[in-house]
């Protein structure tokens, strides 16, 4: 075999192998981003358009191409158990964030104590996303 035609075979099997991947990595972030919060939050339920305009927001605040690292990062680890230092705390992280921003901007935990609750989307980072906040007696 010569020598061009084992670089042009090793660059085509190479970009198949990272296409392959890319594609395995890739998921929607409407389908990822609730099945991750069930499996966080345990049973609720949410209306298609609340959940639509949750998963909006937060990839308007975080920005579509950091969401969609995060996400790939997030189904590597699961799938695989790989990851290092810098990786599995940007993964914790944005689990966490996930958590927060879901509870904050639902009512969630004013619903916690129903078994399977409906929960709404109130609102993406409002001023006082504080769901134990009172504003009794403030004028």
């Amino acid at each position: 075999m010569k020598r061009r035609t084992l670089l042009l075979s090793s660059a085509a099997t190479l970009g198949l192998a990272a296409a392959g991947s890319a594609a395995w990595v890739y998921e929607d972030r409407q389908v990822f981003i609730p099945e991750l919060l069930h499996q966080l939050v345990g049973n609720f339920q949410m209306g298609a358009e609340d959940q639509r305009k949750f998963v909006d927001a937060m990839a308007g605040h975080y920005g579509s191409e950091k969401l969609t690292a995060l996400m790939g990062l997030y189904k590597i680890r699961q799938e695989t158990g790989v990851g290092s230092a810098y990786t599995d705390l940007r993964v914790d992280n944005f689990e966490r964030r996930l958590l927060t921003d879901f509870m904050v901007s639902t009512d969630y935990l004013r619903r916690q104590h129903e078994p399977n609750p409906r929960v709404s989307f109130l609102g993406y980072r409002l001023p006082c996303s504080n769901p134990y906040a009172r504003f009794d007696g403030l004028a």
